[in-house]
């Protein structure tokens, strides 16, 4: 079972759960745990060592024999070749890695690993946004890529709600009538702009105030009394894409090659398949783009 999560906060949830699920009987004691993930593992030796920082349940098991953070069965894998050392492993497992999207760090490997095995599964424990790899596996993709690879998805795919520290809209809501602040100006920084647009329109409707939501690389001066300006958008925030300019280059490469059959041929029958399959691999990729478009 592999499990994508953020290092912070998510992890240590995570494992909390678990050691639950051990206590509980519903799972194995000798089914190994492995948390891969160097500041996941730095961060979790943090709550171990202030647990005056917990609610008083967690204090509790911290006190006593049931420390989540200590279950026999539970490895920390801080070193590469330890981490390595996972996907060597035969039988039953559990690995939580960062990042929680899938987009970088460990877990790529182990999705690498494990992701086409019909007997494996993927437990996503957080929001998945558009464009990364966890949000594709979680809208259903036959395949992802991974360091230049197509993985087939074979994996069973499981999305368990409830593990985010972020606020939800009501809470967010609620956190907003508390504020005495005249002229408030809120600023919508995080999530996607669907859910931004809809958070918008309540607060405005609920405490009269003006809400912006920047576009990305979008530069806004904000000053003590002053309503925000917004900068002008330049090239940086929105640079202009030359559609006309790409598709010319790309045909007249693709006729390049083409006309230059004859010195292909001429070549070894070995150097003939390596340009071969390089090809069909740009095949794939602009087979999988007019897919997704």
């Amino acid at each position: 079972m592999i499990i994508p999560s953020f290092a912070v906060e998510r992890a240590q949830e995570v494992i909390y759960s678990l050691s639950l699920l051990v206590k509980d009987g519903r799972l194995p004691k000798d089914m190994p745990i492995f948390l891969d993930s160097p500041l996941a593992i730095q961060a979790t030796e943090i709550f171990r060592r202030h647990p005056e920082y917990l609610d008083q349940e967690a204090q509790r098991l911290m006190q006593g024999q049931e420390d989540p953070f200590s279950l026999p069965q539970l490895h920390y894998t801080l070193t590469t070749q330890e981490s390595m050392a996972v996907n060597s492993f035969r039988g039953p497992a559990v690995i939580i890695s960062a990042s929680g999207m899938a987009d970088a760090g460990r877990i790529k490997h182990h999705l690498r690993h494990n992701l086409w095995r019909d007997g494996a599964s993927v437990v996503f424990v957080g929001f998945q946004a558009q464009g990364t790899p966890g949000r594709k596996i979680v809208d259903g993709a036959r395949k992802i890529r991974i360091f230049n690879e197509e993985v087939a998805v074979r994996a069973r795919v499981f999305t368990i709600n409830g593990f985010s520290a972020h606020a939800g809209q009501s809470q967010i809501l609620e956190w907003l009538s508390h504020f005495e602040t005249k002229n408030l100006q809120v600023f919508l920084v995080h999530g996607e702009v669907s859910a931004q647009q809809t958070l918008a329109g309540l607060i405005q409707q609920r405490f009269g105030c003006p809400v912006f939501i920047p576009d990305y690389l979008e530069e806004i001066t904000v000053e003590p009394g002053e309503k925000w300006r917004r900068a002008e958008k330049g090239e940086k925030a929105a640079p202009h894409i030359d559609w006309a300019d790409l598709w010319g280059d790309l045909k007249t490469q693709l006729s390049a090659i083409r006309n230059r059959q004859t010195q292909i041929e001429n070549k070894s029958w070995a150097e003939q398949i390596e340009l071969r399959d390089r090809l069909l691999e740009l095949k794939r990729n602009m087979a999988d783009i007019s897919a997704e478009i």
